[in-house]
């Protein structure tokens, strides 16, 4: 009798420690450098989740290893709810030489809890570049070299670069960074010629004219640069190509943080407001996947992107 009351007393302790969490402030790392489109979708989640949870979720930028760094903090963290991390599937290791390379097992480590949204990328050049179009870039890069940055090797937007420049045959030199917000300093002075990021990244310079937007890689216009046409519009076939986002846990983690997380999340990604800003700063709202369900979706572009780089020939600098 008194081993079931002491069960049953345990039993109720877990379940009254799940409806108390969050006790304390939760960090949300994000595998990527402050001023990109990783961290403006990370901040713009965190003011949601600080409603919906009634504590403070602080963003912590941990940028490197193409955006296998943060979530190797991630992975290391104490499984207590309060380490969460904003992964994509850089994650799970982009390149076959990143995954080998990984300090962590993603598919171990990390627990997924939801998808949160979808994010394409922008080709932006300096106006001195004599192009104002996909075709004239295509054209453009197979006589003159071209140099490229992005958020670092192995992230989305370098594969996009590597890939378009295997598909036309283009003289393009990769130039990495800790992050989208990064490169437009160099490419606004002209340091480099060319910058595939966010359009949260970008959106103010393309309006100022310090750059100039050529297309897009997702499979609609976006409604902050409706001008810029996307890939399919500049007759471009079979590139939709974008970042996918969600929430991940180290592995360990409580059912009940789980839980909690996995009913505020799609709630906050039914809230208009909450979709509202993330047209804001040009991302899309992703299809409400849970848990594994969303894992396998992120395994998947992984795997996905992996194939690809290798068919591309990425090198890894």
């Amino acid at each position: 009798m008194k081993k079931l009351l002491f069960a049953f007393l345990a039993l109720c302790a877990l379940s009254a420690e799940g409806q108390s969490y969050p006790q304390r402030p939760i960090r949300m790392i994000v595998p990527f450098a402050a001023g990109g489109t990783t961290d403006a979708l990370g901040r713009v989640l965190a003011v949601f989740m600080s409603e919906r949870l009634g504590q403070q979720v602080v963003v912590e930028n941990r940028p490197g290893g193409g955006g296998t760094l943060g979530p190797e903090v991630a992975a290391r963290s104490q499984p207590d709810g309060y380490t969460l991390l904003l992964g994509s599937a850089e994650a799970f290791g982009m390149t076959e030489g990143m995954r080998q390379r990984l300090a962590y097992n993603p598919e171990r480590d990390l627990v997924p809890v939801a998808m949160v949204a979808r994010s394409p990328n922008i080709f932006i050049v300096h106006p001195s570049v004599p192009v104002k179009s996909i075709a004239e870039l295509i054209e453009f890069s197979k006589s003159k070299n071209v140099r490229y940055g992005s958020p670092g090797v192995g992230s989305n937007p370098h594969l996009i670069g590597e890939l378009f420049a295997h598909r036309f045959k283009l003289n393009m030199t990769h130039v990495p960074y800790k992050g989208g917000g990064a490169g437009i300093a160099d490419v606004v002075s002209g340091q480099i010629e060319m910058l595939i990021t966010g359009i949260a990244t970008s959106v103010g310079r393309i309006r100022a004219g310090q750059v100039r937007a050529l297309v897009m890689t997702g499979g609609a216009r976006s409604p902050l640069v409706p001008e810029v046409p996307t890939m399919a519009d500049a007759g471009v076939q079979d590139f939709v190509l974008g970042a996918l986002f969600g929430v991940f846990v180290p592995l360990n983690t409580s059912g009940e943080v789980i839980e909690r997380l996995s009913r505020e999340l799609p709630a906050i990604s039914r809230n208009p407001d909450f979709s509202k800003r993330l047209v804001d700063i040009g991302q899309e709202l992703a299809e409400p996947l849970l848990g594994e369900a969303f894992g396998r979706s992120i395994r998947a572009e992984a795997a996905r992107w992996r194939e690809l780089s290798t068919m591309a020939g990425v090198k890894e600098e």
